[in-house]
């Protein structure tokens, strides 16, 4: 018995999405969920690791430079643990 099957994907943007990057892999492990977030709709805030100081300054400049991508939908945070615990409140 066969039955025709349709399937659809249908992205429904959740809002902001904060994305905590650690220290190891940090390119990788940043642009692997922010396209994922920025392809469903979501905006982002990126709290990239403090000990990644030249991958996180780049990042920060390519990022939010605003020739790649808009400003508005993704904002960088930099610094440590107050401000990664001030992210969560």
């Amino acid at each position: 018995l066969n039955m025709p099957i349709h399937s659809e994907l249908a992205p429904n943007p959740r809002g902001v999405a904060l994305i905590i990057v650690p220290w190891n892999l940090p390119i990788q492990l940043t642009l692997n969920p922010l396209i994922d977030a920025l392809a469903a709709g979501n905006v982002c805030i990126l709290k990239p690791s403090e000990k990644c100081d030249n991958t996180t300054s780049l990042l920060t400049d390519l990022l939010t430079g605003g020739k790649y991508l808009d400003p508005r939908a993704v904002q960088v945070v930099n610094g440590g643990a107050e401000q990664a615990t001030e992210l969560l409140k």
